[in-house]
């Protein structure tokens, strides 16, 4: 078949849809999967300004394409009408109208029309399109090699972002406690920490705290240092004790219980196989009332057989899509307005998980949730309801979250990524 974009002549052209649709009549289109494309879509959304609902029908969209339309010569065209797309996501078809506009002038998708309007796809035998009218997800098979740099440059910007943020809050309190020490050169070093304020982009804000710090440290350095020689002083052997603790993971420090916890921890690794998990199973829940400090007998009781490591093997497709490993319960809980996102759970729900379960155990529902979604669309067609059942046996305690994970965790790998849809 001879594919052709068209545009009807009802819709409003803006120079990005005109784009799209070139990219739509591209020839030499490179071979991928739809579970490649899925992911790397969902990690470039942010970049791209595609979110809320716009994203929810991007998954849906990709969700219907089929797989054997993103290899050859075929192209991946979705038809869906928007009524169904509003009835899916709960939204007005103008809403949804407006979303697929989104996609398409992002340079994802191409609008393909037919005479009348109608969307619609004929496959021959071997399930190849013959015809095919509807949402045409070319252009983003076009940019595949465009998207990975994105994505990976997206990415890099975070991780600059987030260190920077770090620097400017390590030497913010370094500052401070310097003009408390030398109250001579305070009134200086706060005006020019004042006027560091003012920068908005964090990665400056932190080079212009480095070099105000670094002049400040330079100016105090001869009342630090200028009287102290090596003369008296005696040779002594440095003790360091080079033992790695395990730290609980939503804890700062250690206070004396957590100490004794992480010695019992460290003294069991030795022990068989059959000892340890049995050490594991009885110790499991003085950790996650130690890490959490939380004590809603429902709270404990969910979490009380669940640690951040079998949420973290169990959880694959969801670090996969995110890109960011969840190693601990804090950052879990600085995942969660992401996962809500990726599979459409508002706040509301969010904030009553937390006030029936817990912080820590909504968080961890939370991803059980998006991690189903992501494995097996067809199982979960509504993620929200599925999330607030999910509570709502917790509270009557007939949730057991320990054994969904254990099974996620020993499906995982087994099991090719596929598209969130519904």
């Amino acid at each position: 078949m001879t594919f052709q974009t068209t545009v009807s002549s009802f819709r409003r052209i803006t120079p990005a849809i005109v784009a799209s649709a070139r990219l739509a009549l591209s020839d030499d289109l490179p071979d991928t999967t739809k579970g490649e494309v899925a992911l790397l879509l969902k990690k470039a959304a942010p970049s791209l300004g595609i979110h809320g609902t716009a994203y929810h029908v991007m998954d849906i969209l990709l969700g219907l394409s089929r797989v054997e339309d993103w290899a050859g010569d075929s192209r991946p065209v979705v038809a869906i009408s928007n009524a169904k797309l509003a009835e899916y996501t709960q939204r007005s078809e103008r809403t949804v109208m407006r979303c697929i506009r989104k996609l398409v002038e992002v340079g994802i998708a191409a609008y393909r029309d037919s005479a009348s309007g109608r969307r619609f796809v004929q496959r021959d035998r071997e399930g190849m399109i013959t015809v095919g009218y509807g949402i045409d997800f070319t252009p983003a098979r076009a940019r595949l090699a465009e998207l990975k740099a994105r994505v990976q440059q997206y990415q890099e910007r975070l991780a600059a972002e987030l260190a920077a943020r770090r620097e400017i809050s390590r030497l913010s309190r370094a500052l401070t406690d310097l003009c408390l020490a030398f109250p001579a050169h305070a009134k200086e070093w706060q005006e020019k920490l004042q006027d560091s304020q003012e920068t908005r982009d964090v990665v400056e804000k932190a080079e212009d705290l480095r070099a105000l710090y670094g002049a400040a440290i330079e100016t105090v350095q001869p009342t630090l240092y200028g009287s102290m020689t090596g003369e008296g002083d005696i040779a002594v052997t440095p003790y360091t004790d080079t033992n790695h603790k395990i730290i609980l993971e939503s804890s700062d420090y250690l206070d004396p219980a957590s100490a004794d916890v992480a010695r019992a921890d460290e003294g069991a690794r030795d022990l068989p196989q059959g000892e340890r998990r049995a050490f594991d199973q009885a110790i499991a829940p003085v950790k996650t009332s130690l890490a959490t400090g939380h004590g809603d007998p429902v709270h404990i009781d969910v979490l009380s057989p669940v640690s951040i490591d079998l949420v973290h093997r169990a959880c694959r497709e969801v670090q996969s899509l995110i890109g960011t490993p969840l190693s601990s319960w804090s950052e879990l809980r600085r995942q969660e307005t992401l996962l809500c996102r990726m599979v459409a759970i508002s706040d509301r729900s969010l904030e009553r998980g937390r006030q029936k379960v817990g912080p820590h155990a909504a968080a961890a529902i939370l991803a059980t949730v998006v991690e189903k979604a992501a494995r097996d669309p067809d199982d979960i067609l509504k993620p929200e309801a599925y999330f607030l059942a999910m509570l709502d046996r917790a509270v009557e305690g007939r949730l057991h979250l320990d054994r969904s994970l254990h099974g996620l965790a020993s499906a995982s790998g087994r099991q090719p990524a596929r598209a969130l849809q519904l």
